[in-house]
């Protein structure tokens, strides 16, 4: 029979163990990352996209426009109401704040950057309009009880940026809290990240955020947590958070996206939180402008937030005035010479030659012509008088010739200065001359 004294020290020793008993991880208990490594199990190895999915490279916009918000750093707040807060309305109003973002919606390309709002399973919301950095939604459409919810800057695609600060997580409870009803504070959970439209465009995003998973990759066999994706019958094993792009070869219009999340041991983390279901419907209307190939500068501009790119200035072309006729230079008169004034021959030398050169000046094929035309005609001499002296043939043998009109010495001269090409020349080019525009003889 123990002493009283005994009674009390066991019980309290009893008491401690029941305690630190409480305290140890229960690896039946659904939600804990095993690390059981007494079991033998080996842990599941990561794989690739098989069967009739195969991973390719995103659309050429999206890496333009990857590139170019790459610069941003989003950081987003909640604002009101706080996190696991108890709200007396039906009506939920959420505020965040957003830093380092450029929402923008163009109306021809499509969603730009923006944010979405999940709340429990429900599809995203996606807010593009701001009252500052601030974004305000309401849903008046939820039951009493706990609600969890998730929001994330996303790309135009939709893809949830994996930068610290650009995304959340929380819990509000309209009326009260229900216990059981959402992941406990501490424990992970998943968020499927569907596209922007949530259509199966190909190729496919597939993208999520897990919450409250520990870092793993850091060194090897670290890893604590696996992520099964299945589409359209077909399964892989990633163990990193990161996007993918997949094509299949079903030809399917419409695509289903299974997620589980699974610990080292590939066993189900809290399924009725973690397995979920995406489905994405068939493609209707023109592609987003995210789908396209190629971006020109403008588009991007547009697409991504930035400022658009200023334009160079057109100027009105004014109408062309017709070509105008260069002008001609005036024409001379021909200058009236008595008959004794010397007349000018025309000349197309260059340099005037020196008076003592032993080289004649060249003429103009003009002149040589009049010069060689008069040389082969008869000079009128005393002893023979020129022809219109001549008096009339009345012989016989010749009939009777009308008598051509006799022109005067004035008239004739004004002819000729009409068929010599004038002259500007001056000094010993002029000496070279005869007085009847000859060139004189050495």
């Amino acid at each position: 029979m123990l002493r009283p004294g005994l009674k009390s020290i066991w019980a309290v020793l009893l008491t401690a163990v029941v305690l630190l008993s409480a305290g140890l991880p229960v690896h039946a208990r659904p939600g804990f990352f095993n690390r059981d490594v007494g079991t033998g199990a080996k842990p599941l190895s990561s794989s690739t996209p098989s069967g009739k999915l195969q991973e390719v490279a995103p659309p050429g916009a999206v890496q333009q426009l990857r590139q170019e918000l790459q610069r941003h750093r989003p950081s987003l707040r909640l604002v009101n109401p706080s996190n696991d807060t108890i709200v007396a309305t039906q009506e939920l109003e959420l505020s965040f704040e957003i830093d380092d973002w450029p929402l923008n919606n163009d109306p021809e390309l499509g969603l730009g950057p923006h944010i979405a709002i999940q709340i429990d399973d429900r599809s995203p919301l996606r807010l593009s309009d701001s009252d500052g950095n601030r974004l305000t939604v309401r849903i008046d459409d939820l039951e009493a009880g706990s609600h969890r919810f998730s929001a994330w800057a996303a790309y135009p695609w939709g893809e949830a940026v994996q930068s610290p600060g650009a995304s959340i997580q929380g819990r509000v409870h309209l009326w009260q809290k229900l216990q059981g009803t959402q992941p406990d504070r501490d424990s992970p959970w998943l968020v499927p990240v569907p596209p922007a439209g949530e259509q199966g465009l190909q190729p496919l995003l597939v993208d999520w955020l897990l919450w409250n998973a520990p870092l793993q990759n850091l060194r090897e066999g670290d890893g604590r947590w696996r992520l099964r994706i299945s589409i359209d019958g077909d399964s892989f094993l990633v163990d990193h958070q990161e996007a993918l792009w997949l094509i299949g070869s079903n030809g399917a219009s419409s695509h289903d996206i299974q997620m589980e999340l699974l610990n080292e041991l590939g066993e189900p983390i809290t399924p009725v939180f973690n397995n979920q279901l995406v489905h994405l419907k068939a493609p209707s209307g023109p592609k987003p402008g995210w789908m396209r190939s190629r971006l020109n500068e403008s588009q991007l501009a547009r697409l991504s937030g930035s400022p658009e790119p200023e334009m160079p200035e057109t100027t009105v072309e004014q109408p062309k005035e017709a070509p105008q006729k260069a002008e001609q230079p005036p024409q001379l008169a021909p200058v009236e010479i008595e008959a004794e004034t010397e007349t000018e021959a025309e000349t197309e030398t260059d340099p005037i030659a020196p008076e003592n050169s032993d080289h004649e000046t060249p003429q103009s094929p003009l002149a040589q012509d009049q010069a060689t035309a008069e040389a082969s005609q008869p000079t009128p001499t005393k002893e023979q008088p020129a022809d219109n002296d001549l008096p009339m043939n009345t012989s016989e043998n010749n009939p009777p010739v009308a008598e051509k009109p006799t022109e005067s010495l004035e008239q004739q001269a004004k002819t000729e200065a009409k068929l010599m090409p004038s002259s500007s020349l001056g000094g010993s080019a002029r000496e070279l001359l005869n007085s009847d525009g000859r060139l004189r003889k050495p």
